[in-house]
Formats: C-alpha cells, sequence, structure tokens
C-alpha cells in the first residue's frame, strides 16, 4: 500500500515541477545596450503566465555609481509610468508597452503567475545609450 503512494507521489512530482513557467528569453536581453530606445519589452514564458505587477525604473544620471553612493542614496531612480492593459492576461509571449524613453540605465522588475497559480519574480536591465 505504501509502495503504490510513493510511487504516485513520484508520478506526480514531474508535472508539477513543469509546471512552473521560467522566463525563457526576453527582447531586450538582459544587459543589452540599444543605439534606439525600445518601444515595447517583449517576454517569453516557457509556458503560459499571467503578468501580476511591472515596474520600470531608470537611474538617476547624477547618482554616483560608487559603493557608498548606493549605500546611502536612499534613491533606487525615477520610475517610468507605465499602463496597465498587458496586464493579468494569459499568454506565452507578454508585451509591456512603452513610452518614450530618453537615454540612461533602466530596471524593468516583473512578477508573473504560472498556470499551477506559482508566482515568479524577475529583473532585467538594459540601456539607451546617447541618442
Amino acid at each position: 500500500m505504501f509502495r503504490n503512494f510513493l510511487f504516485a507521489i513520484l508520478a506526480i512530482l514531474p508535472m508539477s515541477a513543469n509546471a512552473h513557467s521560467p522566463l525563457s528569453s526576453s527582447s531586450p536581453q538582459n544587459g543589452e545596450s540599444l543605439d534606439i530606445p525600445p518601444t515595447q519589452i517583449v517576454l517569453v514564458f516557457e509556458s503560459p503566465a499571467k503578468l501580476i505587477k511591472v515596474e520600470l525604473t531608470k537611474s538617476k544620471v547624477n547618482q554616483e555609481n560608487s559603493l557608498l553612493g548606493g549605500l546611502f542614496s536612499g534613491d533606487d531612480g525615477e520610475y517610468v509610468t507605465l499602463g496597465k492593459s498587458f496586464l493579468m492576461s494569459r499568454n506565452k509571449r507578454q508585451i509591456v508597452p512603452l513610452p518614450s524613453l530618453g537615454e540612461g540605465d533602466y530596471l524593468l522588475s516583473w512578477r508573473a503567475m504560472g498556470e499551477d497559480g506559482h508566482v515568479m519574480k524577475g529583473k532585467l536591465t538594459f540601456k539607451v545609450k546617447d541618442l
């Protein structure tokens, strides 16, 4: 009896592990430097997911890039206002429309829910070169 129960549990585990939907690619790619500002960010997941939260921040131009400046500045950058129409749509390919971006370093933080209800989160950075 216990052996049948153990077999059933082991058979279910691989399915539940595969139910999560990690990010498989993005455009722009993490760390990419761009000559032209993007008009959208594309996040591609391994299986359908819902974006539940997305934030874009731009590093302050005058912020020191030193360790002490980062520790004591208390400011994570300037928030870029995004719409919300793309949130809560279940797709493998999520498109985040962007407002007009200027030159600078950007950080996109996202949170998504997989088909199994598992919440995933991630970050990606990109740079828009001098225009």
